[in-house]
Parts: C-alpha cells; structure tokens; sequence
C-alpha cells in the first residue's frame, strides 16, 4: 500500500514570510588636505578591495574634490570599514575622516 502525505494545497501562507532588505550605508572617505595618493590607493585596495582603475579614480576624487565615494555596505560593515581607515590614517599621521551616510 502506498504512503500518501498530505501537502498543504497552496504555498501563499508560506511564502507570505517578508523579509526586510537591510538599509544599506555609503562611505566616502573625506580628504584633510594632507593625506597622500599613495595610501589612497592603499586602503581603497586593502579595505575596499577596489581594483587599481576604480581606486584611481575614487583617488582622484579624494585628493581633488575633497571627498570620494567608497562603496555601499550595511551599516555594520559600514562602521568597521569607516573606523578602520581612520584608524589607519591617524597611525601614519593623516588626520582624515570617513563620512557614514544612510541611503
């Protein structure tokens, strides 16, 4: 004899199950008109993991315009890469900033 089992006949009460999308955080590293295109470009690789074009230009708008947009992250990574940088920049003498905007 066969083994029958009962399946509910619609999945709409499972699958009514929401999910809230995290709210995402943007980084921008803020230039104190002293830090150098070298160590930029180093923590925009290290701690952004940018490939040398998009660390290049994201540089390029850091030591130019002052501010340079970094990347989108929950606000958890946001914080940890933001206090990392700064971190880093006081060790090596930079006195520049991390700016954590809610998108």
């Amino acid at each position: 004899m066969p083994i029958t089992i009962k399946m509910p006949t619609t999945l709409k009460s499972y699958l009514k199950i929401q999910v809230d999308a995290p709210k995402m955080y943007l980084v921008s590293i803020i230039n104190d008109k002293h830090v150098s295109w070298e160590f930029c470009m180093r923590m925009l690789k290290e701690v952004f993991h940018k490939d040398l074009e998009e660390a290049e230009a994201i540089a390029h708008e850091i030591v130019t315009n002052g501010e340079g947009f970094c990347g989108g992250y929950m606000f958890e990574i946001a914080q940890t890469k933001a206090e990392m940088i700064e971190e880093k920049a006081k060790k090596e003498g930079f006195s520049l900033l991390c700016l954590i905007e809610e998108v």
